[in-house]
């Protein structure tokens, strides 16, 4: 018997031997750029005989002598199977899986996940689908990639935040902003904007409280995660980008001031002063008083000539400027490594004083340091220095220059060589914004560092544990330094100055803020059918989680007045001040919470998840500290998975439906006005102290300690935000054949959103010893619908065209307020903003011009006499459909206050259609509409009230009488109440915007470089076609991201939108880039 084993035995290692008589080698790259690919499974068919390659992609396997196919796979590349033949050496390039990738999200999950297998809305972007903005920003990129969201780019000065609005408003006090994520941690000191655009692979986006529970008090407003590049197996992959664009200033309106005048002039036409002698300088740019005729037979149409000349005063104040941009990635890895490394360098020039320089240096390193256990490090380092002056929107600047009549030349310079502040009689500012250029300086130097390490460790087949560490980390020094001006021709002449003072002063700030983050979750993923051999095809995934944030913010400020004439600003020391000020503030809170979700999939045709979230936070809870839930749960079901849909599955191939409702929260918070000086210098600080009473530490050199004039609730509880989301996903195959529209895509929700205990000041009586109290005081109610939808539009052998459309509305209404009351909103100088339960949030509230001089206000009285007796018909006529006075000239409102409109845009819409041929020519170009946005043109009130206006030279006829007549325009500002909100300023403001165009050509693929990965040249441009009625500089510019107000400075402001307020415009780029990869 042992014989017969033994020979049996032998018969079979004959065989084997006999069967795999040869060897095939051969070399494993990448497709995309081709590098060498080590790690990569070889394996030939049905057999576990395999190998994987070496470090230098190279493999060896032993095959039989005829017959059989090898499997080439690896994560995150496409699995190819290659028919051996006859061939002794098979090489192979490997491309990655873009249907794999694409298919599977985390945000909003918690776990990675099939998109096919979601019941929520998640929007992901990948790094190929974001422009390459002049700035180089990401939250730039993001404008209009986003279905649903309202982000938009209110201000034109470098380093300016975007406005963010995801869904709806949710939070009054605390900004619409969502919670920045990287790689799994939250970036809550450094803006989105300072992150390194060109080390993003992907970017996904979850907007509701429907999708955002797992966040808990964090989540309401949505979530933004931004996954960073890695390494992939292979030598080093080196990549280089170089950019240059040229920006010119956005002028849609063909905003300037009037072309003519209407000041008391001579017998020769000339311009006289205010006491009759023709008008002469008194010295280098300055002017005695002049008389302006507004009076009703006074025209705006005499020339500027002789003793004086009009001058540009948009030229002069805005000019060109420049933007580069430099990338250097460095790649590559190992089996059980990988790295990336990232430097860039941003110089970008503001249209009107100063640069934003950026330097970023990113790594990500990720090691398998034991079978199953992986580390990976994520590091951003930022440095950046922005002399713009970060923290104003510019207005300043602007309003000078528009706000001094055309006949001062800013350029003008005194005896001394110094430009003129004050012009004199030239206005009632006639203040020089280049002036300010001249001696008041600029910096703010900071670092910002993002450390995450991430620990992963799959247990068995099953289990999984992760840990999540990060800090972000943040340090800002500020300085503005305003020369000694007490030797200046203006001071001497009429003791103007810039600024607080004239005998100069350092104002400086240091601010320190970080964010630690301290996640560990552990996941379960059972297969019933794989795992547990049962014949029922359920997969059960259940994730628990705690996570832990703390946030600290200081800042200090040092003030020094009194400096020395005439000595630059690097030799003038804080000691050498005649004195000085200092104050501190400090904000901190830690939360924390737990998370348990389960979630059950049956194949792919249907799934139902369930969970909840508990928070603890120092900024809620009530005297007691109470936790707070937020449950959620959603469910699936895919049609086309189903078996009755196999007749239809060719032209309808994905039929999903879904439903989700999730709750969320916001945690207690408001802004707080900078504390340096009466005007603003860093700007806003965040408050999370809302559940006590503080005292008012006042400003520097001020009163300190004052009693507070909002006191503290120590019942605060967490904004609470409840939502329900219905969806639907289509896959639709239109053309079974041929190249045009081979498949379309569309991803359709629907939402409705409740936000209870909106953070606001409740007034309560003086006996209290306050004005009001923080107290969760209103409730919010939002809705609207998100689509997207991508096409491939033609499809053939060497040209391409893809198109994605994206659409969103939303509206949110103020639904209650605790004691019932309208919530008046004071804003200085601004538009009147009122929250009125039942109206929309953005509502405008103001005079209405008359339209007819028959109307009565509430009381039955008519307007235009104020009792009951009727106007006299004759005395009044229409001008373009309102009420004027012929004698007066002047247009007639009402006096009393209605809602005139509200600033929330109808619908916004983005179409980006790309096109290739073959693999070297590239088009592209976006096209962004916003509708039936309004914007409240307070730039333009302000301009009226002193005939600065270039409507000024427009004729009007009155009563048979045509001309330009001063007194009607100026009625517009004057009437009901100076500088009131007037119908008549608040403005249409829809656009439609050629966003983005870019066409590249890549010299490496075309002339089939063999070193050379990528040789591309870009040609591009930037918001560079606007069609739109709004006849200020930019519909797109308002002040939302640096508000004011009696209550709050909210960054990201959900109130005071649509705002045109001396807001800095957008600018046009034309840029030259090269990308080159070897």
């Amino acid at each position: 018997m042992k014989k017969i084993v033994l020979m049996y035995f032998l018969f079979v290692l004959a065989t084997t031997a006999w069967a795999q008589d040869r060897i095939v080698t051969g070399k494993v790259s990448s497709s995309e750029d081709g590098s060498t690919l080590p790690g990569v499974n070889v394996v030939l068919k049905g057999t576990t005989n395999g190998t994987v390659t070496d470090s230098d992609g190279n493999y060896k396997l032993s095959v039989p002598s005829a017959g059989g196919s090898l499997v080439f796979s690896f994560i995150g590349l496409a699995t190819q199977e290659v028919v051996i033949g006859e061939r002794n050496v098979i090489d192979i390039g490997l491309s990655m899986d873009v249907k794999q990738l694409s298919e599977i999200v985390v945000t909003g999950t918690g776990v990675a996940t099939d998109r096919r297998k979601l019941a929520i809305a998640v929007e992901s972007v990948t790094a190929d689908k974001l422009p390459s903005t002049p700035n180089a920003s990401i939250d730039q990129a993001l404008v209009g990639k986003i279905a649903g969201a309202q982000i938009n780019s209110v201000s034109g000065s470098p380093g300016a935040a975007v406005s963010i609005q995801l869904r709806g408003i949710n939070t009054l006090s605390g900004g619409s902003s969502p919670l920045i994520m990287m790689d799994g941690i939250q970036v809550g000191s450094t803006n989105l904007s300072q992150l390194d655009l060109s080390n993003v692979e992907r970017i996904e986006v979850v907007q509701g409280a429907a999708a955002a529970t797992i966040y808990g008090a964090q989540g309401a407003n949505g979530v933004i995660q931004i996954f960073t590049k890695k390494g992939k197996a292979g030598s080093m992959k080196i990549d280089f980008s170089a950019r240059v664009s040229s920006d010119e200033l956005l002028n849609n309106g063909d905003l300037h001031q009037p072309i003519h005048h209407s000041f008391q002039t001579n017998a020769s036409g000339n311009i006289v002063d205010n006491l009759g002698a023709e008008l002469v300088q008194i010295q280098a740019g300055i002017w005695p008083k002049v008389t302006w005729e507004n009076g009703p037979t006074a025209k705006n149409d005499k020339n500027y000539q002789n003793n004086t000349k009009y001058y540009d005063h948009v030229k002069q104040l805005f000019s060109s400027a420049k933007t580069t941009n430099f990338n250097l990635s460095l790649s590559g890895g190992k089996e059980k490594s990988d790295y990336a490394i990232t430097i860039s360098k941003l110089q970008q020039e503001s249209i009107v004083q100063g640069q934003l320089d950026r330097l970023n240096f990113s790594t990500n390193v990720g090691f398998e340091v034991a079978k199953n256990l992986t580390i990976r490090s994520v590091n951003q380092v930022v440095y950046s220095d922005n002399t713009t002056n970060p923290f104003s929107s510019g207005g300043a600047f602007i309003s000078a220059g528009m706000y001094t009549w055309p006949f001062a030349d800013f350029s003008q310079k005194d005896a001394d060589g110094n430009t003129v502040y004050k012009f004199g009689g030239a206005g009632t500012n006639s203040s020089n914004p280049l002036y300010a250029k001249q001696f008041q300086t600029f910096s703010n130097k900071t670092l910002d560092v993002i450390q995450n390490i991430n620990v992963h460790y799959a247990i068995n087949k099953i289990f999984e544990l992760d840990y999540k560490a990060g800090v972000n980390y943040q340090e800002s020094g500020f300085s503005r330094n305003t020369q000694n001006q007490t030797q200046t021709s203006s001071y001497l002449f009429n003791s103007s100055y810039y600024t607080t003072t004239p005998v100069g002063q350092f104002a400086k700030a240091h601010t320190t803020q970080y964010n630690l983050n301290s996640l560990i979750s552990g996941t379960a993923k059972v297969d019933f059918e794989r795992d547990l051999k049962v014949n029922f095809p359920i997969v059960s995934t259940t994730l628990v989680s705690f996570d832990w944030r703390k946030s600290q913010f200081n800042r200090n400020y040092e003030i020094y007045t009194g400096l020395p004439v005439y000595l630059p600003y690097d030799q003038v020391l804080g000691s050498q001040a005649s004195s000085n000020f200092a104050t501190e503030y400090e904000d901190k809170y830690i939360t924390f919470g737990y998370l348990v979700n389960q979630h059950f999939d049956y194949k792919d045709v249907a799934g139902i998840s369930g969970g909840f979230r508990t928070d603890y936070a120092s900024t809620f809870g009530g005297a007691d500290s109470k936790p707070f839930t937020f449950p959620r749960g959603d469910a699936y079901v895919n049609l086309a998975k189903m078996g009755f849909w196999n007749s239809l599955s060719a032209t309808l191939p994905e039929f999903k439906l879904r439903a989700a409702y999730g709750e969320a929260g916001i945690q207690p918070v408001a802004y707080t006005n900078d504390l340096a000086t009466t005007g603003a210098l860093v700007g806003p600080m965040p408050n999370h102290f809302k559940r006590n009473t503080l005292l008012d530490v006042g400003n520097a050199g001020g009163t300190y300690f004052g009693v507070a004039s909002i006191a503290g609730n120590p019942n605060m509880q967490v904004e609470r935000t409840k939502e329900f989301e219905y969806g639907l996903d289509l896959g639709f195959a239109p053309v079974k054949s041929g190249p045009w529209l081979n498949f379309v895509n569309a991803n359709l929700s629907i939402w409705t959103r409740s936000s209870i205990g909106v953070v606001w000041p409740r007034s309560v009586a003086a006996s209290t010893g306050a004005s009001a109290i923080w107290d969760n005081h209103v409730g919010l109610k939002s809705d609207g619908v998100q689509l997207s939808l991508t096409a491939d539009i033609y499809t053939g052998a060497n040209f391409n065209w893809d198109l994605t459309t994206n659409f969103g509305h939303t509206w949110t209404v103020v639904e209650s307020t605790s004691d019932g009351k309208e919530i008046p909103l004071t804003y200085g100088s601004a538009a009147t903003y009122t929250l009125r339960p039942g109206q929309a949030v953005g509502t405008v509230y103001g005079y209405k011009a008359l339209t007819d001089i028959n109307q009565k206000d509430a009381a039955g009285n008519f307007y235009l006499t104020g009792t009951t007796t009727a106007p006299t018909a004759a005395n009044y006529t229409l001008v373009d459909g309102r009420v004027v006075e012929i004698a007066t000239k002047a247009v007639k409102f009402t006096g009393d206050k209605y809602s005139l409109g509200n600033t929330t845009p109808q619908f916004n819409m983005t179409f980006v259609n790309s096109f290739t041929f073959k693999d070297y020519l590239s088009f592209s170009f976006q096209i962004d509409w916003v509708a039936g946005a309004k914007v409240y043109n307070q730039t333009k009130e302000w301009m009226y009230s002193e005939g600065l206006h270039k409507d000024y030279d427009k004729p009007v006829t009155i009563a048979g009488e045509t001309g330009a007549f001063t007194a009607y325009y100026k009625s517009f500002y004057d009437a009901a109440e100076s500088n009131g909100t007037k119908d008549y300023f608040l403005e249409d403001a829809s656009y439609a915007r050629l966003r983005n165009l870019s066409i590249g050509f890549d010299f490496a693929r075309f002339f089939k470089m063999q070193k050379i990965q990528k040789l591309q040249l870009v040609l591009s441009g930037r918001n560079l076609a606007t069609i739109t009625n709004y006849s200020g500089f930019d519909p797109e510019a308002n002040q939302n991201t640096a508000s004011g107000g009696s209550q709050s400075a909210t960054p990201q402001n959900a109130i005071q939108r649509g705002l045109d307020f001396w807001s800095f415009p957008n600018f046009r780029s034309y840029q030259v880039g090269l990308n080159l990869s070897f």
